[in-house]
């Protein structure tokens, strides 16, 4: 093994990259970085901070990777091992139009949402308060003015490039890896991605070409840790005794990695494919079965990991049996946070063998029924904020089918959009805490209300009563109809007249007594609603 280091200026890093045509080996995960990360790589660079150096693999060896320029892998090969999100967003700065070349396929190897996709095109220097900045102008290409970049840097500006040949890939991994540990902590995925590739059982790119292949459906945009967890599970549950342990640690998943890496026939990235197709149905049953359209919907993705090892033991069609011991697991374990934090390392072993049962012997899974309170509820944001309880409002009233006044159906695609206003998705309008009527208790989960973007347009703020006599006054209806709506969105009204009493707060004068008599009102409302709530979320648990 040899080591050189180099120190190149901007133009002659890019020429290097370039002409060398560097490439990102495929045990590596994709590109990551947000907007706002290469905003702040372009500011460092303008004020001459050191960002760090890049470590080149120099090798002959046969081995999977993706070019950065698009062109094709040269035999003798100068593989990124450190600085990948660096050194991809100074290239692609620098080179716009090969940026757009490249587009496509750099897009398929990010491991972000399509939403946080980032368009190199769209990058150029502005001024702002006296300052040099990095702009992003979402949907309008712009010219990023790459000689000017280069005098801003200047020619003292050095980026050190280490270049380590060897031919020894497994040696090679162990650099990546130890590089990785010293900084920031490398991602599971990384460690068993490089710790089990050979030229015969390259797991990362089966993974690549299926999602490459399957754009657009939920399953490309799961995480790429949840198809590892769900294999790691799988070669455990195939390969142990009844008694042993099934985990996902670090640990384990490095000795599963070394069995993998060992293997010449490629007969584990067969098997990996084989978990691929059985992540993808268990995707496919979530959206079938529960209406799910995006994965942010579910209480956690990690559900998908044990979901994943039912499918790939059943080959049958599913069963009645199984069917409603399926009903109850989603909803209990999301109920009972079984999945997130450390209930996902205590519960996946024991959860994982009682799938494979169910989907062999249609035997039960035994999770106990969760008992609710409301007091749960008390600081769940309708919209912001990391909470599993939102979410399962959402699904428990996806499951009451809702409607309109007129009968109409609720679109749930529509409604999860992201599309509407805030106001759009309460019942009390929102409009209520910018009139200083009511507090930021107005966005509890279980003020929720789904409409319909065209109803919401003439919703507007009113309030509930009078919006909704307005529409049945415009749809001809009679007043009875409305119960049809209350009683689908599980909304504690009997009728609009009974709505229409517990708004008399903003008959009253004095600001400080209508805010209070609105706080008592809403609370014993979202009490009701709860209570209706809880009624369905028991009969959900139990399969129905």
């Amino acid at each position: 093994m040899s080591t050189k280091i180099y120190r190149y200026d901007l133009k002659k890093l890019v020429q290097f990259v370039d002409k060398k045509n560097v490439a990102v080996p495929e045990f590596q995960r994709g590109y990551v970085w947000a907007v706002k990360q290469v905003k702040k790589l372009f500011d460092s660079l303008v004020n001459h901070y050191p960002i760090g150096s890049f470590i080149v693999w120099e090798t002959t060896q046969k081995i999977d990777a993706r070019t950065i320029n698009g062109e094709k892998l040269s035999k003798q090969k100068y593989l990124l091992l450190d600085g990948q999100q660096r050194l991809l967003s100074l290239f692609y700065l620098c080179k716009q139009t090969k940026f757009l070349q490249v587009k496509d396929k750099f897009h398929e190897i990010c491991d972000v949402r399509q939403g946080n996709l980032v368009d190199f095109e769209l990058f150029h220097i502005d001024w702002e308060n006296r300052e040099l900045i990095l702009n992003y102008s979402k949907g309008k290409s712009c010219e990023f003015d790459y000689k000017k970049f280069q005098k801003l840097l200047g020619k003292g500006y050095k980026f050190p490039v280490i270049i380590v040949s060897l031919d020894n890939y497994k040696h090679a991994i162990q650099i990546f890896e130890r590089i990785n540990q010293a900084g920031t902590r490398i991602s599971t995925e990384s460690i068993f991605l490089s710790e089990a590739w050979n030229k015969n059982s390259n797991i990362g790119r089966v993974l690549r070409e299926w999602k490459s292949e399957h754009k657009g459906s939920l399953t490309s945009n799961i995480d790429t840790v949840i198809f590892i967890h769900a294999f790691a599970i799988i070669f455990q549950l195939e390969k142990k005794e009844k008694d042993d342990s099934v985990e996902v640690g670090v640990t384990v998943l490095k000795k599963i990695a070394e069995v993998v890496s060992r293997e010449t026939l490629g007969k584990y990235s067969t098997q990996f494919k084989e978990v691929v197709k059985s992540v993808a149905r268990a995707v496919e049953y979530l959206k079938e079965d529960f209406g799910i359209t995006k994965l942010t919907e579910l209480p956690s993705q990690t559900m998908i990991t044990i979901l994943s090892v039912f499918f790939y033991y059943q080959k049958r069609p599913i069963n009645k049996t199984q069917e409603t011991e399926l009903r109850k697991w989603f909803w209990r374990s999301s109920l009972d946070n079984r999945y997130i934090g450390s209930g996902y390392t205590k519960n996946i072993g024991y959860d994982a063998k009682r799938m494979k049962n169910l989907a062999l012997k249609s035997t039960g899974l035994f999770l106990p029924t969760i008992k609710l309170g409301f007091s749960k509820f008390y600081d769940v944001d309708l919209r912001s904020g990391r909470s599993t309880l939102r979410n399962i409002v959402r699904q428990a009233l996806w499951q009451q089918k809702p409607v309109f006044i007129d009968e109409r159906p609720i679109i749930r695609e529509d409604v999860e959009s992201g599309q509407h206003k805030p106001e759009d998705d309460h019942f009390f309008p929102f409009d209520l805490k910018r009139k200083g009527i009511a507090d930021n208790y107005i966005n509890n989960i279980l003020n929720i209300n789904f409409l319909n973007g065209n109803e919401n347009v003439k919703k507007g703020k009113q309030l509930p009563s009078v919006w909704l006599e307005k529409r049945i006054a415009d749809l001809k209806l009679d007043k009875e109809d409305v119960c049809k709506y209350f009683k689908s969105q599980l909304l504690p009204f009997d009728s609009i007249q009974y709505l229409r009493k517990r708004e008399r707060f903003m008959q009253i004068r004095s600001k400080k007594a209508r805010q209070k008599e609105f706080e008592r009102i809403y609370w014993r409302f979202l009490k009701r609603r709860f209570w209706l709530l809880e009624k369905a979320l028991n009969k959900l648990q139990n399969g129905k």
